[in-house]
């Protein structure tokens, strides 16, 4: 979607594919005008001016034979994909301020203005300008009433060797390792041995199956309360290791003095 194309809101979507579900029924504007015993007019005035309630949208439903979420969902796909990744340049954008990268990232996460500044303070005079900022850059934006409008998709995956990537391997990696990981809720696992090149290619393919879940979990609960969510950081990384340094540790532990020991009796 470009800056000249209108906008649409969910409800404008909804009332779209309300309309496809009359054609598709062979329905007119009459048949439900009868059905609801209104006039034709009023029936063509509503849907022109999009004036639903909850409850006419319920009657049209069960006159077209359909549920109200399976029209939501209808009216979802009709959407136009978000972009689930960044450009070079928007994410050099959001590395070179940290302020627009993290409102960025609660914008994510469905936070709004109101409660960025009653959870961590920021005043608007600093706040309104990042978010200005994600605006020019394309990510968001910002509606009357300081209104987050996001203009990605929810769940965004960075790019291999692209500023973002670098920037967590150069700040967030090594902080994220230092947290506890016993504490409850947390995971830690590690595994190593040898793996042919076709299990390589299927561990990568169930790991990335694994993150893009984790990311439509992110998308699905962002609508969800604040008191019923944690935040929660997820590193998952397999790389080849050299065997010296595996042997290294092995000779260190105690299992190496073990087995120097055995060889001293012997001698």
């Amino acid at each position: 979607m470009t800056a000249a194309e209108p906008l649409h809101t969910q409800s404008a979507y909804l009332v779209e594919a309300l309309k496809r579900v009359l054609k598709e029924c062979g329905l007119t504007y009459a048949d439900v005008a009868s059905a609801l015993g209104i006039s034709h007019a009023s029936v063509r005035r509503t849907f022109a001016q999009q004036s639903f309630t909850l409850a006419r949208i319920d009657e049209i439903c069960e006159i077209a034979g359909i549920d109200f979420l399976a029209l939501a969902r209808m009216a979802d796909e009709m959407r136009p994909a978000m972009p689930a990744t960044l450009t070079d340049a928007q994410e050099q954008a959001l590395v070179d301020e940290p302020l627009a990268l993290f409102c960025f990232h609660l914008a994510l996460g469905g936070w709004t203005v109101e409660r960025i500044e009653a959870d961590y303070g920021i005043d608007q005079t600093q706040l309104i300008p990042a978010l200005l900022k994600l605006e020019r850059i394309g990510l968001i934006q910002l509606l009357p009433g300081n209104v987050i409008r996001l203009m990605t998709a929810r769940s965004i995956g960075w790019r291999r060797g692209g500023p973002m990537r670098r920037f967590f391997d150069r700040r967030v990696k090594e902080e994220f390792l230092q947290y506890d990981f016993s504490t409850p809720g947390s995971i830690w696992e590690f595994e190593i041995g040898e793996l042919s090149d076709a299990s390589r290619a299927l561990l990568e393919r169930r790991l990335a199956s694994l993150f893009r879940e984790v990311r439509d979990l992110i998308a699905r609960d962002a609508p969800l309360p604040p008191a019923v969510k944690t935040n929660v950081g997820l590193l998952i990384a397999s790389t080849p290791i050299p065997l010296p340094m595996v042997a290294r540790d092995v000779g260190s532990g105690s299992l190496g003095t073990e087995r120097r020991a055995k060889r001293s009796s012997k001698d």
